[in-house]
């Protein structure tokens, strides 16, 4: 036990490495850091403790911030253990004190943003110094908004127009993978991150406002060759008809994509999205990678989920369904009668199913084991038929996945009335 008047120089290099490691994992990263700075051998021997602090990066897109990752890029030992840059910040913090920015006519930051001192920094930290630095988080939390009364309708354009936002972080993030050839291996924009849907509502400019993304990003062989090695996409979006087509670009751009998960909103364009991918995946000259494939929150029809799931049936392993609306019970069961097509298939989840006929709830199965049951937290709804003590979503994970499957098509009731029965 050391004094408390003992330097920690002379004590702390006489622990046990794992005693040493425990150590630090009480330690506030400020305090950790402080410590490193007593002697010599403590700043060896917490060095791998106080880097992995670092694998992911949390920024608000300051000025501040983004000189505090420069320097921690300029650590090789600190900058190869960072991977992930997260922005979740909410605005007005979002880019604060970031110099001489300008929009232009046409909605994006104008100019050459990269052109900026920090920007170009944080350009050449990605390329040159932070080596597995190749997966970007933005996952934006609402803030302070626009003006609830505006007096003049230029006040709203105004903020609209000259407030940093989330999709200006994407912009610049994009830009910097077009300018480099960036191989980008994780990209996740939209819901999800610490915060509920609700939270996304109160943001104060749409998500994936087209106007303030790059012009003829798909057109740079910079941004497709630095694309083409995306293996995650995490995309949840209000679908709009501007950017409608920039969305689907961004899957189909995407051949290497193993993991992808869709969050569109509860509505027609969100079925006709899933429709117009489904079949441009079938035109594709090689069928998707998807080894992962999770639906959130989004409308769909049966026969698009299964022309889906056929594209990617070779390599495709998990299967995530929660807050869909639009699905029968057809799919389960073709996906039942057909699964040897689906040979890697070890991982289903289904919670929270709105079929035509209402939402679905699951019988519980005779044999339960291996199954995980969610029941339904929100109380009895008599004007849906749904009980409190009913079953509402259902997961499996295992070797047996037929047996899964035929258990889950007995089990799949529409609380309108309706059952899926026996494929």
């Amino acid at each position: 036990m050391l004094k408390p008047d003992t330097d920690p120089g002379r004590g702390l290099p006489q622990l046990p490495l794992e005693l040493m490691e425990r150590v630090c994992e009480t330690l506030a990263t400020r305090d950790l850091a402080a410590l490193r700075g007593s002697c010599r051998q403590v700043h060896h021997l917490t060095h791998h403790c106080f880097a992995q602090r670092y694998g992911e990066y949390h920024t608000d897109f300051s000025e501040r911030s983004l000189r505090h990752l420069h320097a921690l890029a300029q650590n090789p030992g600190v900058g190869r253990h960072i991977r992930s840059l997260v922005v979740l910040s909410p605005e007005p913090r979002l880019g604060k004190d970031l110099q001489a920015l300008r929009w232009a006519a046409a909605g994006q930051l104008a100019g050459d943003s990269l052109t900026m001192p920090s920007l170009r920094t944080l350009r050449d930290d990605l390329v040159r110094r932070l080596p597995h630095c190749r997966s970007f988080v933005v996952s934006p939390i609402g803030g302070a908004g626009p003006p609830e009364h505006p007096q003049d309708p230029q006040d709203l354009q105004d903020h609209q127009q000259c407030t940093f936002n989330p999709d200006d972080v994407v912009s610049i993030l994009w830009e910097i993978v077009a300018d480099a050839a960036l191989p980008v291996q994780r990209f996740w924009y939209g819901q999800g991150l610490n915060y509920s849907s609700s939270a996304c509502s109160a943001c104060s400019s749409p998500l994936l406002d087209i106007a303030r993304l790059p012009k003829g990003l798909f057109r740079s062989p910079g941004f497709r060759a630095g694309w083409a090695a995306l293996q995650n996409l995490h995309l949840e979006q209000t679908l709009t008809p501007h950017n409608y087509a920039f969305c689907l670009d961004l899957i189909l751009h995407a051949p290497a994509l193993r993991k992808l998960h869709l969050g569109l909103g509860h509505t027609p364009i969100a079925a006709e999205f899933v429709a117009d991918l489904s079949r441009a995946l079938t035109l594709a000259p090689h069928p998707p990678t998807w080894e992962r494939l999770s639906l959130a929150g989004t409308t769909l029809h049966a026969d698009d989920l299964l022309r889906l799931l056929h594209q990617s049936r070779a390599r495709l392993q998990t299967l995530w369904l929660r807050d869909v609306s639009g699905l029968d019970a057809s799919w389960l069961a073709a996906l039942h009668r057909h699964r040897r097509q689906f040979p890697r298939l070890a991982a289903l989840a289904l919670r929270d199913i709105r079929s035509p006929s209402g939402l679905v709830r699951f019988g519980l199965p005779p044999g339960a084991a291996g199954f995980q049951l969610q029941p339904n937290e929100q109380g009895a709804v008599p004007a849906i038929g749904l009980g409190a003590s009913d079953i509402i979503g259902m997961a499996y994970g295992g070797s047996e996945m037929d047996r899964a499957l035929e258990t889950l098509v007995q089990v799949w009731t529409e609380c309108g009335g309706g059952t899926g029965g026996l494929a």
